[in-house]
């Protein structure tokens, strides 16, 4: 039976968007390597070994999910980085010098940052944009209804059988307002 720190890890994990798989896995690798600092310091071997293996893994883990087919020169970079950090790890974890664990923990922390201001940036971005399309999806129904209106449509009233009260009166929307395909078609989008 799994702990409960461990289901709710689980679920954090297959929740999580890529943006925030990619910042947990900073989280991770700078913990690690924290750690694995801490154990050098207080000569605990086996320790700043699993710690700092733990960090180098996280480490080949972002190097392995670079994209070259989106950015290639962008991707040689961090990749150089990555292995650059990753390097550091492993002499420290050989030489058991903790200098060298702070050299990588401290582009670690710069590389969380920056990650950090690009979610911040795409979730700005993508604000904006379901702005946008709320605006123009209430323009398009707003230009229905001026045009319903123009040519004296009137929303008909009906009775229910045995009664003398009207139903509530049903308003009909252009198409475009209901269906996201024929939104497509008119250059609408219902997405955020």
């Amino acid at each position: 039976m799994a702990l409960p720190t461990q289901e709710y890890l689980k679920t954090k994990v297959m929740t999580a968007s890529p943006e925030m798989l990619t910042l947990m896995l900073w989280d991770g690798a700078i913990r690690f390597a924290e750690q694995g600092k801490e154990a050098i310091l207080k000569k605990d071997i086996e320790g700043s070994y699993k710690a700092l293996l733990r960090a180098q893994r996280i480490m080949t883990e972002l190097t392995t999910g670079l994209r070259p087919s989106v950015d290639k020169d962008l991707c040689g970079k961090l990749g150089a980085l990555y292995n650059f950090i990753y390097r550091r790890l492993v002499d420290a974890n050989l030489s058991k010098n903790g200098a060298l664990v702070d050299d990588a923990l401290e582009i670690m922390r710069h590389q969380r940052e920056t990650w950090v201001m690009v979610m911040d940036k795409l979730a700005r971005e993508k604000a904006a944009g379901t702005q946008e399309t709320v605006a123009a999806n209430a323009d398009a129904l707003t230009s229905a209804d001026a045009a319903q209106d123009a040519l004296g449509a009137q929303p008909a009233i009906s009775v229910a059988p045995g009664t003398a009260a009207p139903l509530p009166v049903r308003r009909t929307y252009p198409a475009f307002a209901v269906r996201p395909a024929a939104a497509a078609a008119v250059g609408l989008s219902v997405e955020g």
